[in-house]
């Protein structure tokens, strides 16, 4: 485009070979002819000045003719500053790319796209704390913060993300805004020594901190991820959680589940060879039988026609993970009937997502 404008002004040379000789060019040929035209056209405004006297009207040869409709003055110029504005924008988009000619390194490139550029920056809390210091010294400022999962991160790491950027001496804090979204009735977040979480209550969120003291919150009322009936399994955990009309409407949530005469069944599985929950390690929980069994509902699902990437099976222990895990791999694997799973997961880590057929394991049968 700059060089076809360039041919278009009779302007020799090679202007459009980099940004900073298209800027040169748009300077001293493109605006200092627009200058000239708009001072013309202030000492006769008349439609026939601007039709005449239009300095690109070679380069919007393209564009619908007539170009100037010589109706109005005013109508004319108003045509005329909107090409102005195009070809200032194909200027104004290059003096954005123009640093890229003079920052060769993808680091240096991806500093300034951070620092200049990007309106948006998603990032983990543990990231935003190892890289701290370089944002700071990159001199990075934002006015909001969102965080998602809050009722899942450590007090303390709530803090980290909103001190990214250095404190401005007259104006303070340049940080206006701080959402924080959450579901404090879900899993806190983990905290391995037990003398911080019961007794220091390091295991609570800043999230769930404000909640308990009465700070005013926004809370969702309606559900669109499970059937009504399956929903009333946890709905009374929260103020009034009503459905969706996706959940009451959409056939995929109306009809029966083939091969399944319930909408959810929970399935009391008897101790397999005598044996139960098992330990083989601390804190290592197992069940054998209830891994059989739920691998052997897949297994039935698959052979009915449900795909495997709608099914997931999670269970509330790592042993019992790893151990279905096993299951699958002997059983399932490499048979072409049945495959494997999209999610063979613990609870916790499966928190935020769904899939249509949920198995679950709850392993425990001594004390329950």
């Amino acid at each position: 485009e700059v060089e076809r404008l360039a041919q278009s002004l009779n302007v020799p040379g090679d202007v459009g070979y980099t940004c900073e000789t298209a800027a040169h060019f748009y300077l001293f040929h493109v605006y200092a002819r627009w200058e000239q035209f708009m001072r013309k056209c202030k000492e006769e405004k008349k439609s026939e000045t601007v039709s005449t006297n239009f300095p690109f009207t070679v380069f919007f040869e393209t564009a619908p003719q007539p170009l100037f409709k010589n109706a109005t003055f005013e109508e004319d110029m108003s045509i005329a500053e909107g090409c102005f504005r195009h070809v200032k924008k194909i200027f104004t988009e290059l003096e954005e790319c123009r640093a890229f000619e003079l920052l060769k390194g993808s680091q240096d490139r991806t500093n300034y796209l951070l620092t200049k550029q990007a309106k948006i920056i998603a990032m983990t809390c543990t990231h935003a704390a190892l890289k701290r210091a370089d944002m700071v010294n990159l001199g990075f400022k934002y006015d909001n913060l969102l965080m998602e999962e809050s009722a899942q991160i450590l007090e303390i790491e709530t803090f980290i993300p909103m001190l990214l950027q250095n404190t401005e001496e007259k104006e303070g804090s340049r940080l206006k805004r701080v959402i924080l979204i959450g579901d404090h009735n879900q899993l806190p977040p983990i905290v391995k020594n037990m003398a911080f979480q019961k007794y220091s209550h390091l295991d609570q969120s800043l999230f769930s901190r404000f909640v308990r003291l009465g700070v005013p919150t926004i809370d969702l009322d309606m559900q669109g991820r499970a059937r009504p009936s399956i929903a009333k399994l946890y709905n009374w955990r929260y103020k009034q959680l009503g459905n969706l009309p996706n959940v009451s409407d959409l056939d995929e949530f109306k009809n029966a589940n083939a091969g399944f005469a319930y909408e959810y069944q929970l399935i009391n599985v008897p101790d397999y060879q005598g044996v139960g929950e098992s330990e083989p390690n601390p804190h290592f929980y197992q069940n054998l039988g209830e891994a059989e069994y739920v691998v052997a509902t897949f297994m039935y699902m698959r052979l009915l026609g449900y795909p495997a990437s709608k099914i997931s099976i999670i269970t509330t222990y790592n042993g019992q993970k790893h151990l279905i895990r096993d299951v699958i791999q002997q059983r399932c694997a490499n048979h072409p009937l049945y495959g494997v799973p999209a999610k063979i997961t613990t609870v916790d880590r499966f928190q935020g997502q769904q899939n249509d057929y949920i198995l679950l394991s709850l392993v425990r049968t001594k004390a329950v």
